[in-house]
């Protein structure tokens, strides 16, 4: 016997009260959105198993902390939780690991508008500013000095809210690719603006995106157009 089936096995046992505190519904029925456990759809059924990656979670935690493996005790919490916890550990970074941590965070964030404010603290920290060029590979800080003074930058969105954004490309593909992700639901548009290379926090290249990371204050003369699929691709910005 598996230890999966172990678990659902058992008599049923009470959802920890840290959990309980995490269950509420949505459209797919109960789920559970704790930090360190997500359970989606959650059931009665499934208590000992979320209360099981609780506690192994709760100890993982504990001894990344303890033997100093942040990427490990950054990673164990649930992807929309990752900034936060970051921030209860930015204090004993060194500068290379702050901006590298946030850098890994950043790549695999699914939704930076979530937590906007406080990424634009984290990444504008007047006392880790001055390293800030960490959060870039040398690759990355080469390409982006070889940008021009003023350059140009594209942003993919499907509803008003989502123009303004801190996460912009180079590519205006891979902008109409964010458009157009969910099907083509709402309306697929694709913003082209411009920004000063100085005011350019990072250019990061991991996902392939060729992504500026700006203030949204900073993207200037912007135009906005419908997205449709390509049958080209445009590499813009160079």
């Amino acid at each position: 016997m598996t230890e999966l089936s172990a678990l659902l096995q058992r008599p049923q046992e009470a959802l920890d009260p840290e959990l309980a505190a995490y269950l509420v519904d949505s459209p797919l029925g109960p789920v559970i959105k704790h930090p360190l456990v997500f359970s989606i759809p959650h059931s009665p059924q499934l208590n000992a198993m979320a209360n099981a990656r609780l506690r192994a979670k709760q100890d993982g935690c504990r001894q990344a902390l303890q033997s100093r493996k942040w990427s490990q005790y950054l990673f164990l919490h649930e992807r929309p939780y990752r900034v936060n916890a970051f921030t209860r550990i930015a204090a004993q970074l060194t500068a290379r690991t702050y901006w590298t941590s946030l850098a890994e965070l950043w790549i695999d964030a699914e939704n930076i508008a979530e937590n906007e404010h406080l990424w634009t603290t984290l990444l504008q920290d007047s006392s880790r500013v001055r390293s800030r060029h960490l959060m870039m590979t040398v690759a990355e800080r080469r390409h982006l000095a070889q940008q021009p003074a003023l350059m140009r930058v594209y942003r993919g969105f499907n509803s008003d809210e989502r123009q303004e954004g801190m996460s912009w490309s180079l590519d205006a593909e891979v902008a109409r690719r964010f458009a157009m992700r969910f099907g083509g639901h709402g309306r697929p548009r694709l913003a082209t603006g411009t920004v000063e290379r100085s005011a350019v926090i990072a250019y990061l290249s991991g996902r392939g995106e060729h992504e500026i990371v700006v203030a949204p204050a900073a993207v200037r003369d912007q135009h906005v157009t419908g997205a449709h699929r390509s049958r080209g691709r445009t590499t813009l910005g160079g």
